[in-house]
């Protein structure tokens, strides 16, 4: 009895510290909304693609437009319909708060006209600021897409409607995922469970 207790404990203990962030991508032209996101660990980043056509890729602040190795990456996302988000999200797991995760659109010259954003931007670095990071961007000489698999670092979603989400576990239940869901999700139940044990022997 005390093991279940103990176990639903720390399910509902780890749920209460996730929540959802929405980016919008491409919505009111070439950004992202919003650019610059401060997430805990097992949070959850939707990203809602707009018309036209728009990307999600990882990369390191010293290489703007240049996809990071074994980096986040949506793949494209095409839509015509200006009155709501494409039905397909790119969704993922925070598993570093302390990390920061630079971001670009890959399509066209997107990126190098400031379409880039951060998660958890170093707050005690004045040299790596998103204004920065946007700066270098604009003087890329090229915009490259990855060449791993769309959904990469997380998981492509088939609905926009995510209230429902994340479970106690942080991973997504709403929608039909189209990619395979990474390690991230395994990591924030981990962290997510361990909290919840912390909080109950505490308490």
């Amino acid at each position: 009895m005390r093991f279940s207790t103990t176990v639903a404990a720390a399910a509902v203990a780890g749920g209460a510290l996730a929540k959802d962030i929405n980016v919008s991508v491409g919505k009111s032209g070439l950004k992202f909304e919003p650019a610059e996101i401060t997430a805990a660990e097992g949070d959850n980043i939707y990203f809602k693609f707009w018309p036209k056509n728009h990307s999600v890729a990882q990369a390191a602040f010293a290489k703007p437009c240049e996809p990071l190795e074994g980096g986040l990456w949506s793949g494209f996302v095409p839509t015509t319909d200006t009155a709501k988000a494409a039905e397909l999200t790119y969704m993922f797991t925070v598993t570093n708060a302390s990390a920061p995760i630079w971001f670009y659109c890959t399509q066209g010259q997107h990126c190098q006209n400031g379409m880039v954003g951060v998660i958890n931007p170093p707050y005690n670095n004045n040299n790596r600021t998103l204004q920065a990071f946007t700066e270098a961007a604009a003087q890329a000489r090229q915009n490259v897409s990855p060449t791993s698999t769309a959904g990469e670092g997380g998981m492509l979603m088939n609905g926009t409607d995510h209230s429902t989400t994340p479970t106690s576990s942080g991973s997504a239940t709403s929608g039909s995922p189209t990619g395979a869901a990474s390690s991230l999700q395994v990591n924030s139940l981990a962290f997510s469970g361990v909290f919840g044990m912390l909080a109950y022997l505490v308490l």
